[in-house]
């Protein structure tokens, strides 16, 4: 789930830039940004209106289990946890440890990872930030790339660097841009970089293989997404959960390009009075900049001039003075011709929007009110309790939504919600699209169930991987909602607060791979592996 700020005034402005000139091996233009016109946004923080137009070291440890495979080898069963009691000398259920890899480098919550897999070199990259102000990159690695690919079962080696920016509040999101590095048009590959954004308003550049510092910059108060521009990695979006703000910077030149600003801020909109923005990216081609926002807007920019280009107003407003709910998560690049745009709301709604058209094309009604409707009693660890049974609004949220890839079917949407439920969507069958199915873990003792925290789509298969807040991982079949298989890291009842997945060998036969790595309460980053194949066989 998204960590809310706290808030407070505004954090001071960052130590003083030190601009670093790219290597000429790096290219350093935009797809939508003459280089001859880019001039720097000046803002004035001071005035009270909206602004306007190291060495390497060990970090982490193996899997307990029999997965302490290679990356891109097959993972075991784990090994179960030792049994504990809960003051009443009654044995809890052991947990099995099914990780490759424990990262326990931060010293609180971690609450955001990212991850790339270079298949040529057997690495993955790991960054996390955390609760503790701190960020670190990790790298995990087989001791052949030739094994790897064949499919063997080296250990793996961890190396951990901590990134050496000294922040003063939770680093709240990373982005890592190699993914994107090798895709310009010139043939000219951008420089491979990290963005780490933090609650104290700084965002931070560093190179992606070494995890040195590249560049400071100044950001809005609360920074709550960074998110890299797809055609070459050289533009950041981040944007604020406290003063609503948007703004997009030029990595090489380490310069502010547009401050977009529309969404209301600070106690303007959203459930309890929280607004901001909550989440945003660009769309696929790089044309426009998206965002949602707690003022229940989904909003699209245009980066030349900044202007607000069309405003989706989706969450419902009762017209009786409440406040709209709050957009909670965003995806992009759904339909045949990739247009598509999903958010989860506070309300329990999700919304497809068609961005060329300017259309809301179906709202999906994830919570559902009827009898029966809902598992009953409290959410699991980390959630909100609705003691009452009244349905209230802590449960339900969707926290996570998706789109199944082109090779399965754009059409299909997932969303993910505190109430427990994974629900898939056709959203071609009307304006209230077509629930195909619902996916639910059992409830625990006491009829908690876990909800539903990230979720990410088998880029050729028709999988599911969703995170919880009891620590599980669960792989689901969206064709008929079946449980495919479940990995856990040794503790029950941890909350996963961010999820980030790598399939590795997807085109093969055998649907490949899933290397997914989640960001969790207890303090660690936990790596997993899961055989496609092998787990279906179950």
């Amino acid at each position: 789930m998204e960590q809310q700020s706290n808030g407070g005034d505004v954090p001071p402005a960052a130590a003083q830039q030190q601009q670093q000139v790219l290597p000429d091996q790096y290219d350093d233009e935009p797809a939508f940004i003459d280089p001859n016109t880019v001039e720097e946004v000046q803002v004035d923080l001071d005035g009270d209106e909206p602004m306007s137009d190291d060495d390497d070291e060990d970090g982490g440890e193996q899997g307990g289990g029999a997965g302490s495979a290679a990356i891109g080898g097959a993972v075991g069963a784990g090994v179960a946890a030792t049994a504990t009691t809960d003051g009443t000398n009654q044995p809890q259920t052991a947990v099995p440890d099914q990780s490759i890899a424990t990262l326990k480098s931060h010293a609180g919550p971690v609450y955001a990872v990212a991850t790339h897999f270079d298949a040529n070199s057997g690495t993955l990259r790991i960054v996390s930030g955390g609760g503790d102000d701190r960020a670190y990159l990790h790298t995990v690695t087989t001791s052949s790339a030739a094994t790897a690919a064949a499919g063997g079962s080296s250990s793996p080696k961890i190396t951990t660097i901590p990134l050496s920016h000294a922040h003063t509040d939770s680093v709240s999101s990373v982005a890592i841009n190699s993914q994107y590095v090798d895709q310009n048009a010139k043939g000219k590959a951008s420089q491979p970089l990290i963005a780490v954004g933090s609650y104290d308003g700084t965002i931070i550049l560093y190179d992606a293989h070494t995890g040195n510092k590249v560049q400071a910059l100044d950001g809005p108060t609360d920074v709550e997404f960074v998110s890299f521009h797809p055609k070459g990695g050289t533009v950041v979006l981040a944007g604020s959960i406290s003063d609503g703000t948007v703004w997009m910077y030029h990595t090489p030149s380490c310069k502010c390009l547009q401050v977009f600003v529309g969404h209301e801020g600070g106690d303007g909109g959203g459930q309890g009075g929280q607004g901001g923005v909550s989440a945003g990216t660009f769309t696929p081609d790089g044309k426009f900049a998206i965002s949602a926002g707690m003022d229940g807007t989904l909003r699209i920019w245009a980066p030349r001039t900044g202007i607000c280009r069309h405003t989706f107003r989706l969450a419902a407003d009762s017209g009786a003075g409440d406040v709209r709910a709050g957009l909670t998560c965003l995806e992009v690049d759904g339909g045949a011709d990739g247009q598509l745009a999903v958010v989860g709301s506070e309300d329990g709604l999700a919304y497809v929007v068609h961005l060329a058209g300017k259309k809301i094309a179906a709202t999906l009604r994830h919570y559902d009110e009827s009898p029966g409707g809902q598992a009953a009693g409290a959410a699991a660890d980390g959630m909100d309790v609705d003691e009452d049974g009244d349905g209230g609004e802590e449960l339900r949220s969707v926290e996570a939504v998706g789109f199944a890839g082109k090779a399965v079917n754009p059409n299909w949407v997932a969303t993910g919600g505190v109430d427990g439920a994974l629900k898939v969507w056709d959203v071609t069958h009307g304006g209230q699209g077509q629930c195909r199915q619902v996916c639910r873990p059992p409830a625990v003792d006491g009829g908690a169930v876990a909800g539903v925290t990230r979720l990410s789509w088998h880029s050729t298969l028709p999988l599911i991987l969703a995170s919880y807040t009891d620590g599980a991982v669960r792989m689901w079949d969206a064709r008929d909602g079946s449980l495919v298989t479940t990995v856990t890291g040794g503790h029950a009842g941890v909350m996963i607060n961010g999820m980030s997945a790598e399939f590795v060998g997807a085109d093969a036969p055998d649907g490949g791979r899933a290397v997914v790595v989640t960001a969790v309460d207890d303090g660690a980053a936990r790596v997993f592996e899961i055989n496609v194949a092998a787990a279906q066989a179950r």
